[in-house]
């Protein structure tokens, strides 16, 4: 765990590199590229700290469709785990207010229950007792209590005056990607020239995710409940596998026809997930892309293990 000055430096040619993602946290931003990550988080004084590693070098794994998805998947949450808990101590956090580790690690774990109870199997239990029979309709009505559950969760998550200002946060990484990809300045006054949403949000993951799912559900049909729940529970990292390759494949051909049409449902989305941020916010963002470039540099752990904020 370190603070870092922030360097003016962006790449030669940004396709040779990769694209950049994130996350936004409490009054912070974290973002990623290949296997360099930093992240910025706004002290309580308002000074902003910086931190920056690199994550094990497994690029032969992250260039193979399908496990790259899962493999993205399983190092985000690990990452944004310890990044909120390195932004927590930053703001005099982790000894209050639940940044506590063991009381993150019951959070992710609630979270990840909740994804394959609620989110995964709930849907297609619901319709299934409700005595839907039509294969394509089980699929179609199974998937729409699943999208309402998103967006009814999602609405009522913006509703909170602390979530709206993470959402804002959300913003600024947004902005700032769009201006480092296109190769503006990182200034305030040249990243909001840009819009807050984004084709590689991992909110316009989570709705691909629903529409795969009425696909891939109705190849299975309205099946008996051993296959009902394998599918839906064993069967998520494979359709979450696909819609990281559709989010994927949209982010690299969004001036085209088929990649606005890949991206519309999730841009609509984002209109609740992001909010237009303040220029500290942007500020925040820019120090995070900037500690994440500066990452790029530094020697890759020899290890398996993910290396955060000091701690494997």
């Amino acid at each position: 765990m370190r603070e870092t000055a922030t360097v003016a430096t962006q790449p030669s040619d940004i396709r040779e590199l990769g694209p950049i993602g994130g996350q936004a946290m409490v009054e912070g931003v974290m973002m990623r590229r290949g296997t360099a990550w930093g992240a910025a988080v706004r002290r309580r004084d308002g000074s902003i700290a910086t931190t920056s590693r690199r994550l094990s070098d497994l690029e032969g794994w992250r260039r193979l469709p399908g496990i790259r998805g899962v493999l993205s998947l399983g190092e985000t949450v690990v990452l944004g785990t310890r990044a909120t808990l390195w932004g927590a101590t930053e703001r005099g956090d982790e000894s209050g207010d639940g940044y506590s580790r063991g009381g993150l690690a019951l959070t992710v774990l609630i979270a990840v229950v909740a994804v394959l109870g609620v989110f995964g199997l709930l849907p297609a239990v619901l319709v299934k007792a409700a005595g839907v029979h039509h294969p394509f309709l089980f699929s179609v009505a199974e998937g729409l209590i699943r999208l309402g559950i998103l967006v009814g969760y999602l609405w009522l998550l913006s509703r909170s005056a602390a979530v709206a200002r993470v959402f804002a946060y959300h913003g600024a990484e947004h902005m700032t990607i769009h201006a480092f990809e296109h190769r503006r300045p990182l200034v305030p006054e040249e990243i909001r020239r840009f819009d807050r949403r984004h084709p590689r949000c991992g909110t316009a993951f989570l709705l691909t995710v629903v529409l795969v799912t009425i696909l891939a559900h109705a190849l299975v049909g309205n099946p008996s409940w051993g296959v009902l729940v394998a599918s839906r529970v064993l069967g998520l990292p494979l359709v979450a596998a696909v819609a990281y390759e559709a989010i994927r494949f949209a982010g690299r051909h969004q001036e085209t026809l088929l990649g606005r049409i890949l991206m519309a449902p999730g841009s609509w989305l984002q209109t609740i997930t992001t909010n237009e941020p303040t220029d500290d916010m942007i500020e925040v963002a820019i120090a995070a892309l900037e500690a994440t470039v500066a990452a790029e540099a530094l020697p890759a752990p020899n290890t398996g293990t993910v290396a955060i904020g000091g701690a494997a």
